[in-house]
């Protein structure tokens, strides 16, 4: 489906539209409607590029808050792990 507008350019604009037209053998509607889209999907890229880093300033700040958290268990990671595998399987016995 499409719908017809109306809309006002300047007319230097106007006239590179024609002639970007004109080169590629397009209509000049055809050639509004090409550069819109690109401006559409430009527009979603730059929004989704902006949720991915305040998701990613997010994660730092969470990270952050948890360095602070107070130590319980200085044992290395590998070893925790390794002792609740263990206590897991000894439940499930």
């Amino acid at each position: 489906m499409t719908e017809r507008i109306t809309i006002t350019l300047p007319d230097g604009l106007v006239d590179e539209l024609d002639g970007i037209a004109h080169a590629r053998g397009l209509s000049r509607s055809a050639v509004i409607r090409e550069a819109s889209a690109r401006y559409v999907t430009q527009e979603k890229a730059g929004d989704e590029a902006a949720r991915r880093r305040k998701a990613g300033e997010e994660f730092l700040a969470f990270i952050d808050e948890l360095q602070k958290q107070p130590v319980l268990d200085d044992r290395p990671t590998l070893e925790i792990l390794r002792e609740a595998r263990e206590t897991s399987g000894e439940a499930g016995r």
